[in-house]
């Protein structure tokens, strides 16, 4: 089916930039400086709260550490930064345990006040970071009763608190939005030797995220109509190719269905988005030269360290333009030696951004070829590091 130009640059308008990273704002900062921040290429933020961002504790946070952020939040109005997520990360306490019911409670507490500082801000929803830093609710063999309850056992507690996490979250914002920074395109790895359901329960028990897809059916058990959640496919990270993003979705829509209950595999389909992910440092080779730890030394050797200066800027237009084309709503940028709300950005990086936003806004191509760049400079890099 053809699509007229105005058909094409509607659906563009509706494709929004997110930005997150490692200057992450607070509520105080955003609302301090949102006439700052409207000035940057995006449609939203991640920010963070004062009270943390992890909720899977023993004990609940007060509610009083909430207060301030929720005036704060409460105080901003931008027609511009209309997209913002509140991020929470996965990572429980040590000792906290799926099938302890207090342990449990602390954590609902704690998700109902992210919500409900959510809803203060008129914020989407939850930015949910499945990647634990720190001890891991994911993991089977590491959970505190793993000798006396079955993988199987396992799972069906997960499930019921996936459930129990989104009823909490559509309690307050009925209608909410969870951004995943990776829901089965996290789990890529697998489906790449599988796609066979038994087979993919059998290599679950064994996988550092093998309790992730309970947790995702729980959710899906719950979701509402109107309630989305979103696949933000960080993997998407390391990509350099046009038709990596492409292929992501079709990961997405059609092999991540293996891990779904066939009861869901409806909600899954109309109410689980495609999000994408380009991450800054990475693409504009930012990391510290010479490398003085180990994952510098390893980032350091990947394909964009053997790129020219104008060939990454190229690359980060190319990388911005496919993941906005390729994704559902929301593409999201990641960031670490860069402040975006204190000026330190690397120079052209901005102009790149808006450049791919506009081409996409205006359903225009890419109108450059960097493969034959990338690939000259993947060359380069393996003939130093086999592993580039």
């Amino acid at each position: 089916m053809h699509l007229s130009t105005a058909s094409v640059q509607s659906q563009a308008t509706t494709k929004k930039l997110i930005q997150s990273g490692w200057d992450m704002p607070t509520p105080k900062f955003f609302r301090e400086h949102i006439k700052q921040m409207e000035q940057r290429p995006f449609d939203g933020v991640i920010i963070k709260l004062n009270a943390g961002k992890e909720v899977f504790k023993k004990k609940p946070y007060p509610d009083t550490v909430f207060t301030q952020d929720r005036k704060d939040l409460a105080a901003i109005k931008s027609s511009k930064l209309a997209n913002n997520f509140i991020v929470m990360w996965s990572a429980i306490e040590e000792g906290w345990d799926w099938f302890n019911d207090d342990d449990w409670a602390a954590a609902e507490k704690n998700i109902q006040n992210f919500a409900k500082s959510a809803k203060a801000g008129r914020f989407k929803g939850i930015a949910f970071d499945l990647e634990p830093y720190g001890y891991t609710p994911w993991h089977y063999e590491v959970q505190p009763q793993h000798d006396n309850k079955t993988f199987q056992e396992y799972q069906r507690q997960v499930r019921k608190r996936g459930a129990r996490f989104m009823r909490v979250l559509q309690t307050t914002q009925p209608q909410t939005e969870v951004l995943t920074l990776g829901l089965f395109s996290w789990m890529k790895a697998l489906l790449a030797e599988t796609t066979d359901p038994a087979k993919l329960q059998q290599k679950l028990v064994n996988d550092k995220y093998g309790l992730w897809p309970a947790f995702v059916n729980g959710m899906l058990d719950a979701a509402r109509p109107g309630s989305v959640i979103i696949d933000g496919n960080e993997g998407a990270y390391y990509f350099y190719r046009a038709a990596w993003f492409a292929g992501m979705r079709d990961l997405i829509r059609k092999d991540a269905r293996a891990f779904v209950d066939p009861a869901n595999r409806k909600k899954y389909d109309n109410q689980v988005k495609i999000g994408q992910a380009v991450y800054m440092d990475l693409v504009l080779d930012l990391f510290e030269k010479p490398a003085n730890n180990a994952k510098n030394a390893w980032y350091g050797m990947r394909m964009p360290h053997f790129l020219s200066p104008n060939d990454r800027l190229q690359l980060l237009e190319h990388n911005i333009y496919h993941a906005l084309k390729n994704t559902d709503k929301y593409a999201w940028v990641w960031g670490e030696r860069m402040d975006w709300w204190q000026n330190r950005i690397p120079k052209g990086a901005e102009d790149v951004i808006r450049r791919a936003k506009a081409k996409i806004q205006k359903g225009k191509p890419l109108g450059f070829d960097i493969d034959v760049a990338t690939t000259k400079a993947l060359n380069k890099c393996k003939a130093i590091n086999s592993e580039c």
